[in-house]
Parts: C-alpha cells; structure tokens; sequence
C-alpha cells in the first residue's frame, strides 16, 4: 500500500521557457528535502539551444474524471 501521493511536475527550460518533459517527485522525500532543492540540482537537454541546461518546474493540474 503507497505511503504517499506523487505531485506531476512539468519541466521548463531555465533559458528558454520550452516544455521539456514532466517529472514525479513526493512532495517532500524520507530526508526532509522538497521538490525544489531536487529541482535546483536537476538539469536537461534543451534541444533548441542544443546544450543541457537548468530547469525551472510547475506543478500540473490533473483534471479528475
């Protein structure tokens, strides 16, 4: 049985504003850490300006059915 929910997060380019993907992250891990300081160290390729660079998240509105 899941102890906890996962939030969806969207990845956005840090330089660009481009849509890089989405992540899954608790809102908090077992450490105490949040998603932001995850986020802080996380970087991705951003095929526009073709080099990897840092990211900036937004969480997603899910719709319910």
């Amino acid at each position: 049985m899941p102890r906890g929910k996962r939030t969806v997060y969207a990845i956005f380019s840090a330089e660009t504003n481009m849509r890089l993907g989405t992540i899954r992250l608790h809102k908090q891990d077992k450490m105490g850490k949040s998603w932001k300081e995850h986020a802080a160290k996380l970087k991705k390729y951003d095929s526009r300006l073709r080099k990897r660079v840092s990211v900036k998240l937004k969480e997603e509105k899910h719709s319910s059915n």
